[in-house]
């Protein structure tokens, strides 16, 4: 923030404080903040008594003395003409920038002259670069927002946009060729193909570069951010794309940025976290995104009406509504393995599902009616692939709250009744989920407003193959993996005793002894499951890595599905240490191949291979130290 300092002799109230001072020189005029707040000025020279004593910039611009009228809406040639020359200007600040001529070298000093290196003082260290660079234009967010919503509210102050400039560094990026088309085209037919929370025909039509400003230049950003792989040899968190959008998020926040385009950019860039295995900045990010969403009032029209105005359009209301369930959706997955607690809420009796996904991107509201949260089962009618990854997340919460309330209850030596009921609830909910989800993986899936049931009523997923269709399944993994990881999640607290507790199993008579009858028998179950599950995704993993073949579906591949993979290497290599299964070996190598075919799209998938490679490690020293007890225990022996 620029400081503006009065003339020697004049205080803040802009008198003199010496009669023999010269008098100072004034302005012909009143300055431009004084006329706009018909306020008295007395025009002093840099700047008035009144400007110094509020600390705001002093311009003694003439303006027009018209009085001023409400603008006239540009028309769209207008606005085409203003972006083309914009962007003239642009190419040439480039061009002048690049064929700039180096400054000339240095000449060497003569060679009469000597300069003992050891009477000169030592040169101070260099400074390090900031990360970032503070913004020169202040934030003009009105704070009564969050220090008195009332009189916010009774005040009905209005919320100005950012007065900031986008990064250069963002616009060397973004300018160079068509690369904001080619940005939007590439993440449309890849991450939107499975994460449609940002409005196709919007963008189609303009609508959003009306608006056009640093929010949108962050929105492209975070597009081309979650579309372009990694270069193999470039870390994750080093990415020069990623650096500039975590810069440029800091810079929107510090200048008081408030839309659902910038709220939409942090969402992709969290999802290049998630995938990449950055964290914790990926926990820090989603936990960003849950304040966000009390800030716009999301997805209630009447309380986002107040920071993001009033809903024009049926596909603005379906945008709005769809990010607050991509944010739900992420704040859930990022739960999955350390079972923490929540940011968002749980949804109510008044939320609503998201719409066809195709009504979506076309805008039309008559192809899909409107599905309440309450009255739409799991199992009984065929939905569009978005509304299948928010009911999977609706599956995950509850089982994650029941999980994460058997391990606290168990930790303060109060444990809850067990419930056969509610867990064969559970299971059989999540079960027939999988089933309905891998009967729409067909070559030919079923139009929205069909019924379909499950093929089975059992409690634990069948194991016969699944036929999936290459131009429906990227769609439909993310919920489908979610799901399966859900279940070896239930499955994997209950086969064990020991497993019931936060940390490491506790050994011997000190381990919970099973209860009751249904308990032993439900941990019997839970043993089956797992194993069945594990090799479900492992027919899973067998057609994903017939899929990633395709570069074009490679693309739209969605780190959501990750988990599963992970946990399903994990609990064959666990059932592989304990039995030597021939064909639980074999399972095991197909699934780590497929999560090493993985890591070319998401770096995650690195981080879950490293994670197995050092439970390997420490079970080969733990398995050589005991040969090497038993060696001298014979040797003792003998």
């Amino acid at each position: 923030m620029a400081c503006f300092f009065l003339p020697s002799g004049i205080d803040e109230g802009g008198s003199n404080q010496s009669p023999f001072a010269p008098p100072p020189s004034k302005a012909q005029q009143a300055c431009v903040s004084c006329r706009k707040q018909k306020r008295k000025c007395d025009k002093i020279l840099p700047t008035c008594g009144l400007c110094a004593r509020m600390a705001r910039p002093c311009d003694y611009t003439i303006l027009d003395t018209i009085p001023q009228q409400q603008p006239a809406q540009a028309s769209s040639e207008e606005l085409a003409t203003l972006q083309a020359r914009l962007c003239e200007l642009e190419n040439r600040l480039n061009n002048a920038s690049r064929t700039q001529q180096p400054p000339p070298p240095r000449q060497p000093l003569p060679p009469t002259m000597h300069i003992n290196p050891e009477i000169l003082p030592p040169l101070p260290p260099k400074p390090p670069s900031p990360l970032w660079s503070p913004s020169a234009v202040p934030s003009r967010f009105p704070t009564s927002l969050f220090l008195d919503l009332d009189a916010f509210n009774w005040s009905t102050t209005p919320i100005p946009a950012p007065n900031m400039p986008i990064p250069s560094e963002v616009l060397d990026i973004l300018s160079r060729g068509t690369t904001v088309q080619d940005t939007a085209t590439e993440y449309f037919h890849g991450t939107h193909a499975w994460f449609p929370f940002i409005s196709k025909k919007r963008m189609e039509l303009g609508l959003s570069l009306w608006e056009a400003g640093p929010e949108l230049a962050f929105l492209f950003l975070g597009m081309k951010l979650v579309s372009t792989p990694v270069n193999n040899g470039v870390e994750p968190a080093g990415n020069p794309l990623y650096t500039a959008a975590k810069r440029f998020w800091a810079s929107l926040e510090q200048a008081g940025s408030v839309s659902l385009q910038f709220v939409q950019g942090m969402v992709l860039v969290t999802v290049y976290e998630m995938g990449q295995g950055i964290y914790p900045a990926a926990w820090i990010s989603v936990g960003v995104l849950g304040r966000w969403v009390e800030v716009l009032g999301l997805p209630g029209f009447r309380r986002g009406g107040v920071v993001l105005g009033s809903v024009t359009t049926w596909t603005e209301s379906e945008e709005r509504r769809r990010l607050w369930w991509a944010i739900y959706i992420l704040d859930r997955c990022i739960c999955l393995g350390n079972k923490r607690c929540f940011c968002l809420p749980e949804p109510d009796e008044s939320f609503v599902l998201p719409v066809d996904d195709k009504a979506f991107d076309e805008g039309n509201p008559t192809l899909s009616p409107t599905n309440p949260l309450p009255t739409t089962p799991f199992t009984t009618q065929a939905l569009s692939p978005f509304t299948r990854l928010v009911q999977s997340a609706l599956l995950l919460s509850r089982t994650l709250t029941h999980v994460r309330t058997v391990i606290q209850s168990n930790i303060s030596n109060r444990p809850v009744p067990f419930s056969l009921p509610l867990l064969t609830s559970l299971a059989t909910d999540l079960v027939n989920f999988t089933q309905v989800i891998q009967s729409e993986l067909s070559p030919e899936p079923p139009s929205p407003g069909t019924t379909t049931t499950p093929s089975s009523t059992s409690t634990f997923p069948p194991t016969t193959t699944t036929t999936v269709s290459p131009c429906y399944t990227i769609s439909l993994l993310p919920s489908l993996s979610i799901a399966l990881s859900t279940l070896i999640l239930l499955f994997d607290t209950y086969c064990t005793p020991e497993n019931q507790h936060l940390g490491p199993p506790l050994p011997g008579p000190e381990a919970p002894p099973l209860q009751s009858p249904s308990h032993i028998s439900f941990a019997q179950q839970s043993m089956q499951g797992l194993r069945e599950t594990s090799l479900k995704i492992r027919e899973l993993s067998l057609e994903l890595l017939d899929l990633l073949v395709l570069p074009s579906q490679e693309k739209k591949l969605s780190p959501l599905c990750l988990d599963s993979l992970y946990a399903s290497m994990a609990t064959l290599h666990w059932l592989w240490k304990e039995g030597g299964d021939a064909e639980v070996r074999e399972a095991l190598e197909d699934v780590r191949r497929c999560i090493s075919r993985t890591s070319m799209r998401w770096r995650v998938s690195r981080e879950y291979l490293e994670i197995l490679k050092r439970q390997d490690v420490s079970f080969a020293m733990a398995f050589r130290a005991e040969s090497g007890k038993s060696c001298l225990t014979r040797v003792d022996g003998s």
